[in-house]
Formats: structure tokens, C-alpha cells, sequence
């Protein structure tokens, strides 16, 4: 009976012991949310699209190397920035190392770049608050990019981080205005930006009479951004406008947005108020002035009605001054008499 016990509490120290071992284990292993490799970084990227339910993008060698050696650039110079060595544009960059690069040259094409630094690795519990604006989310959402390029280079004041995206051309051929833009003789300084493709900005349609808002696209606009801008989704966009799963939309296309919206007010002619009225504090000598005499007493008359006797006396007032002079006469007489003749 003694051995059974020890046995059993042999086995319960040892399955003690067991039980802590997975959670050393996992604890030693780096935390997956940290973003220390490119693959990760473009996974990072690709699971945010699907969260939206958009395609992951595809990665390309071309925007591969286009990443890394920004990353790499950024940590020999300490600087966050797009530039590249030589004054070379981004577009120019990919368009010199083959890439297919679609949509107007001139203004750049459809490619995007975020770029990050981080003291420690970056930490992909949610998008990196620097990158949650509309330009650079559009850099990892957008439905005109095909491939996806990433880079990470350690310096040594932290991480540099750099996320390339771009559009091909259908047919995988380079456009015949890229020896122009590869020459330096098209493109302006909307095709240097490195942040975002060249995009109209997002101008919001008024509701029609039936209460259908209808949006044209723009170069460079996508179903998410008119999304994000009407207070949408792409899927309620897709449904209203019978595209299924596509997301591709084209310039000068009119998109049904949203229905039975309100109409803005029309505007009404409001009446101009009356100027307000002055209280203006005129001095009592010219109050007299300021209004007819006839109306508005003066003070000044009011006084000299107060002060000056009237000119008239009364009929009843001399009546009982003469029975007064009368009376005294009398009295006087009636004196004299009984004086003179007591009895």
C-alpha cells in the first residue's frame, strides 16, 4: 500500500512537471505578431485585404528588389524617405528594372509605396498608426495594384520598412511612353510622389430627384475609396451595380452608390434683417431738438408750467376776500355800538 502511494505521487509530480513545460516553450518562441521578415510583412498586408474582401496581391521579384533597396537606403542614411540615390523616381525605378508598370506614366502609374521606422520590430497587432490614413491604406488596398513587393533592413538606430505595390499591364508589356519617362522627358512632380499613386480626389454626388446617387470615377479611384468617402461598402456597391466578386472599375465609369438618399435643401433667398438700432444718448439741451414740441414736452416747458403763476385769479377767491373786508366792518360797528351804549 505504501509502494501504490509513492507510485502515485511519483506520477502526479512527474505529469506536474509535464504540464508546464508547453507553456516554457511557448513563451520562448518569438511573438508572431512581430514583423522581423519581408514574407511576413506581405502577409501582414494580403491578410488586411482579405479582412475587406479583397484578392491578396501577388509578389513580384521586380518589387521584391524595389522594397529591399529602399529599406536598405533608408537605414545607411537615417532617413525616412521615397527618394532614391541619383534622383531617380520611383516610377523610373521600376520601369529600369523591367516592371510593366500600368496606368499614366506621366503622373506616375499605378504603384504606391508605405514606408516605416521602428526602434524594435514592428509590432502587426493592427495597422501601424502611421500608415492609417487614406493615402497609405489605399497603398495596401487598392483594387488597381497586382503585386507586392516588401523590404525590412535593420540600422542602427532600429528597423526600416518599406511595402511596394504596383499594377501590370494586361499584357505584360512595357507602355510606349515608359522611354519617355525612363529619359526624364514626361512626367512632373505628381510622378515623384512616392506615398500613393497619382488619385483624384473622392468628390461626393448629390442625390438625385429619385434618390439615386450616381459617382463617375476618376483616374485613380477605386471601389474602396468612393467607399470609404459615401459612408459605404464594396459590397453594397457590387450589389447595387451587378459586378459580382469584380473590382475592377474604370475611369469615366458611372456607379450606382447609394439609393433613396436625401436631396440637400434648396437654397433660399433669407431676407436681409433691418440694420439693429443704435441707442444713441443725446444730450438734455438738444432733446428738444430730437422731437416736435407738440408730442414730447420739454423739460424746460414742463418747468415754466410748474414755476410761472397763472395771470387769472379765480371769481371765488375775490368773492370771499370782499365778505371778508365786510365782515370786519361790521364787527368793527357792532365794537364802537355796545361801547358807547353798554346797556
Amino acid at each position: 500500500m505504501r509502494i501504490s502511494n509513492r507510485f502515485l505521487f511519483l506520477v502526479i509530480l512527474f505529469l506536474a512537471a509535464v504540464s508546464l513545460l508547453p507553456s516554457k516553450i511557448v513563451s520562448a518562441n518569438p511573438d508572431r505578431s512581430q514583423i522581423t521578415t519581408p514574407s511576413q510583412l506581405i502577409d501582414a498586408v494580403n491578410n488586411l485585404r482579405i479582412s475587406y474582401g479583397l484578392p491578396p496581391l501577388t509578389s513580384h521579384p521586380i518589387l521584391m528588389q524595389s522594397a529591399q533597396s529602399q529599406a536598405d537606403y533608408m537605414a545607411a542614411t537615417r532617413q525616412v524617405t521615397h527618394s532614391r540615390p541619383g534622383s531617380v523616381t520611383y516610377t523610373q525605378q521600376l520601369l529600369s528594372l523591367g516592371f510593366p508598370l500600368a496606368g499614366d506614366l506621366s503622373l506616375g502609374g499605378f504603384r504606391a509605396e508605405n514606408i516605416l521606422f521602428e526602434s524594435g520590430p514592428l509590432d502587426w497587432s493592427g495597422v501601424p498608426p502611421g500608415w492609417q490614413d487614406e493615402l497609405h491604406m489605399n497603398t495596401m488596398l487598392s483594387q488597381n495594384f497586382t503585386h507586392i513587393g516588401a523590404g525590412i533592413s535593420q540600422g542602427a538606430d532600429g528597423y526600416y520598412y518599406a511595402v511596394d505595390t504596383a499594377a501590370s499591364t494586361s499584357n505584360g508589356q512595357m507602355q510606349s511612353t515608359a522611354s519617355g519617362v525612363l529619359a526624364g522627358t514626361t512626367g512632373g512632380s505628381s510622378e515623384a510622389a512616392g506615398v500613393s499613386q497619382y488619385m483624384v480626389p473622392v468628390v461626393k454626388s448629390t442625390a438625385r430627384p429619385d434618390g439615386d446617387v450616381i459617382h463617375k470615377v476618376q483616374y485613380g479611384q477605386t471601389l474602396w475609396s468612393i467607399a470609404i468617402e459615401y459612408g459605404t461598402t464594396i459590397r453594397n456597391i457590387q450589389a447595387l451595380n451587378n459586378l459580382g466578386d469584380d473590382l475592377v472599375v474604370y475611369q469615366g465609369q458611372a456607379l450606382l452608390v447609394q439609393k433613396a438618399a436625401t436631396q440637400p435643401a434648396p437654397e433660399t433667398s433669407t431676407p436681409t434683417p433691418p440694420p439693429p438700432v443704435t441707442q444713441v444718448i443725446v444730450p438734455t439741451s438738444t432733446i428738444a431738438m430730437a422731437f416736435p414740441t407738440d408730442l414730447v414736452p420739454t423739460p424746460a416747458i414742463a418747468e415754466t408750467q410748474l414755476v410761472e403763476p397763472s395771470t387769472s385769479k379765480p371769481v371765488s377767491s375775490q368773492l370771499l376776500v370782499v365778505l371778508l373786508i365786510l365782515a370786519a366792518f361790521i364787527g368793527a360797528g357792532v365794537a364802537v355800538w355796545l361801547i358807547r351804549d353798554p346797556d
